[in-house]
């Protein structure tokens, strides 16, 4: 097994998820509030308590389902969504930093002549990576839409909402921080692994070089176990790396953009008519 030094790590680890189970929980409060005092609920509320189509007698209680339905959705988001980026990204961290001592490893048990020893440990980091990627993959998938879609939600809402008070520019800004971090927390930790591991996986298809009389031996077990790349994905689909989250924020700003324009001019027609 690779030994590493991993009292400090733990205890430093411990402390950086009970911060992020923290800042979670206050924005989850802080969503509540700013939610309920922006004029987005309010809005709906007027549109229920004066449309012609619902009875009296029944506003109220969609009006109370309606400000569950809004506390649901906060919580939800704020809940899975808000929890899934920051386990992906605790776990993508502890690989990271195995993947890299593995690499500075080897190179000492190369000058030892175990090579045995190393593949070992490469097969078993091997298939915890396949492992993590097969459990992780769907749901990172799904919290990645998710993050893009509220992003994009946020801004269009802000753009094209009538009465925008103070409440609302708050919630608004809160927002795109905190769906802006959880990018940030999901893909570059992700890219950085998948990097890590390209590295180590280069160390063991040199290892055939370093022993001249292993060489046939070495390099066929190689190939038949490590030749296939292993990476983590979303959703099987694509290999995350760095250019992943600028082609996603590009791709947020373009729909944006085209839904900002397509609004504006539907706007300048209905003042015509």
């Amino acid at each position: 097994m690779l030994n590493v030094d991993t009292s400090q790590r733990k205890g430093s680890l411990k402390i950086y998820v009970w911060v992020y189970c923290l800042l979670v929980t206050c924005g989850t409060a802080c969503f509540e509030v700013t939610l309920f005092n922006s004029g987005m609920i309010a809005q709906d509320q007027h549109k229920l308590r004066k449309s012609e189509f619902i009875p009296g007698y029944l506003k109220d209680h969609l009006v109370a389902i309606l400000n569950s339905a809004y506390a649901f959705m906060i919580l939800v988001g704020n809940g899975f969504f808000a929890v899934l980026p920051g386990y992906y990204c605790f776990v993508c961290c502890c690989m990271k930093t195995f993947f890299v001592h593995f690499v500075r490893k080897s190179k000492i048990l190369i000058t030892r002549q175990e090579y045995r020893r190393i593949l070992k440990i490469y097969k078993e980091m091997n298939e915890t990576m396949i492992m993590v990627d097969n459990f992780m993959s769907l749901p990172i998938f799904v919290s990645v839409v998710n993050i893009l879609v509220t992003l994009f939600w946020l801004g269009y809402s802000f753009a094209f909402m009538p009465n925008v008070n103070s409440a609302t520019s708050i919630f608004v800004a809160m927002g795109f921080i905190q769906y802006f971090v959880l990018l940030l927390i999901t893909l570059p930790p992700a890219a950085a692994v998948n990097h890590a591991a390209a590295r180590a996986r280069e160390t063991v298809l040199s290892l055939p070089g370093w022993f001249p009389k292993r060489y046939s031996i070495i390099k066929m077990y190689v190939r038949r176990r490590f030749m296939h790349k292993t990476a983590l994905t979303l959703w099987k689909i694509y290999r995350i790396d760095k250019s992943l989250l600028i082609s996603a924020i590009g791709t947020l700003i373009s729909y944006g953009i085209l839904f900002g324009t397509l609004g504006s001019v539907q706007n300048s027609n209905n003042e015509n008519q």
